[in-house]
């Protein structure tokens, strides 16, 4: 048989070990909690699919051009740039609003904690907006 998608060979190796040894460990060192065994094993069964379902697909001619299509296509692409987007506009939401819950709990108790709840969210948010100038000049640059 010959492999047509090395990378996607490889990845479902990947999925497949690590199934391997999540069934492993289920299997020598079961968890005392029922919900967590019943979790562990459908995690373990999902991944050992996902894995056989790569793997499978990387010696398939077919599979493998509908594959380099798909990673081909626009919308595909366009999708993803807007997801990436919104999901930032919604870390710079959550991150303010941590930092302005962190300056009221700081202003009312003078804790350590909302502090650091005040900081870090600070923090993270002028770093992202630092890189979001830097990326607009590297393009606006690059043309």
């Amino acid at each position: 048989m010959k492999i047509y998608n090395k990378k996607g060979a490889l990845l479902g190796l990947f999925w497949l070990t690590l199934a391997a040894a999540g069934i492993a460990a289920n299997l020598m060192k079961p968890d005392p909690n029922e919900l967590i065994r019943v979790r562990d094993w459908v995690l373990a069964g999902f991944i050992l699919l996902l894995g056989l379902n790569s793997f499978w697909r990387a010696f398939s001619r077919g599979a493998t051009r509908e594959d380099r299509i798909e990673a081909m296509d626009e919308r595909n692409h366009m999708v993803e740039l807007k997801s990436k987007a919104r999901m930032l506009d919604i870390v710079y939401g959550i991150l303010f609003f941590l930092m302005a819950c962190g300056v009221i709990g700081f202003k009312m108790t003078a804790g350590g904690a909302w502090f650091a709840l005040l900081v870090i969210p600070g923090f993270l948010l002028g770093l992202f907006l630092l890189l979001q100038v830097f990326v607009k000049l590297w393009y606006e640059k690059r043309g």
